[in-house]
């Protein structure tokens, strides 16, 4: 019987021992199956890694590029061209000021005559006098063609003023 006990506890660790090893055989390949997913982990890391630090050194070299062509254009002098062109533009705004003044001025003259005359002819029917009516006639006649050639003047004058500012901001926006 001792003999039956000392089989059946060998037999019990003998069994305990397969288990034993069963479960680390199970445990190794799990280790194994982990460490082949870490590896694979740390490969994609790894080349994500690079692609973004090639990536971040194109675009660290695409900066250099544009600040040095920053530095470049902002140390150009100025084209003369630019200069004469506007220095041109100037000398016409101020030309076109000027008729402008002075068809303002020839206008306002031609109004307060023309009014003046008005109340004269107003004045003039009062005391019946036809001779100095048709004269009186004649002359607001011809201030109405005068005005109305001098309106024209003045609009295609103030056109003119429109269209050089107009340019002037295009030219004015293309510079900044």
């Amino acid at each position: 019987m001792a003999q039956t006990q000392e089989k059946n506890t060998l037999e019990d660790a003998r069994a305990r021992l397969e288990r034993a090893l069963s479960t680390l055989t199970q445990e190794v390949a799990e280790s194994r199956n982990a460490l082949a997913e870490s590896r694979t982990a740390q490969e994609k890391t790894i080349q994500e890694m690079s692609a973004q630090a090639d990536r971040m050194q194109s675009l660290e070299q695409e900066n250099h590029r544009l600040h040095e062509q920053i530095a470049a254009l902002s140390l150009q002098e100025p084209q003369a061209g630019d200069n004469e062109e506007t220095a041109a533009l100037e000398a016409e705004k101020s030309a076109l000021q000027q008729n402008y003044d002075l068809l303002k001025r020839q206008y306002t003259s031609l109004q307060d005559e023309f009014e003046g005359l008005q109340n004269q002819v107003g004045s003039g029917a009062e005391a019946n006098n036809t001779s100095d009516d048709a004269a009186l006639r004649q002359q607001i006649e011809t201030l109405l063609q005068e005005r109305s050639k001098l309106k024209s003047e003045l609009d295609s004058v103030i056109a003119e003023l429109e269209t050089y500012l107009t340019e002037s901001r295009a030219v004015a926006g293309g510079i900044n």
